[in-house]
């Protein structure tokens, strides 16, 4: 999976708050624009803010229609892997249970990205598409930044065995350790 792939999919939880966030601030400086002496600097910075809500509103709709094409399963592991959004996992995922090895977790997370790599394609959101649209913002550029020098970990939390997509573990027997005098 590409690295503008990720990120799209490390931003939709947060769309919507980052859509109403941004309206919100260009509101309040359109409010406090009277006391600008540039007026026009101060349209062209809400000219931007607009542009990035904007954008934002038809990410929205493209990942919509992208996660549309999902099953089920696939929905689960997305949520698990890049959405994390507890509420989704314990609610409409509650009882969801792959039952399945890790190393079958990761053939399905590899399925997954496959299929939403060929998703995305079909859509025409290719790498050009995002820098095209969303390249332009500081925001958008930093966040590509962190994952391209700190990879998948700059956003997800770190996975341990047992979790939920994972079946639980049998503890390992616990052995007494025994004191050795040193001599």
């Amino acid at each position: 999976m590409k690295d503008y792939q990720k990120i799209l999919l490390y931003l939709y939880p947060k769309l919507h708050r980052l859509i109403r966030c941004a309206g919100e601030v260009v509101e309040g400086r359109a409010v406090a624009s009277g006391r600008e002496t540039d007026t026009e600097a101060c349209i062209e910075r809400l000219l931007k803010l607009i542009g990035f809500r904007n954008a934002l509103l038809y990410l929205s709709g493209e990942l919509e229609a992208v996660l549309a094409h999902l099953t089920r399963e696939e929905a689960y592991l997305l949520e698990y892997k890049y959405f994390r959004r507890k509420k989704k996992l314990e609610g409409e995922f509650a009882a969801m249970q792959l039952n399945c090895s890790e190393r079958t977790y990761f053939r399905r997370q590899a399925r997954l990205e496959s299929k939403l790599n060929a998703l995305f394609m079909r859509r025409g959101m290719d790498e050009e598409w995002f820098m095209c649209v969303l390249g332009g913002f500081p925001y958008i550029r930093d966040a590509l930044a962190r994952i391209q020098a700190k990879g998948a970990g700059a956003f997800a939390e770190k996975r341990f065995r047992g979790a939920p997509a994972h079946r639980p573990m049998k503890k390992a027997p616990e052995y007494q350790k025994t004191s050795s005098a040193s001599s």
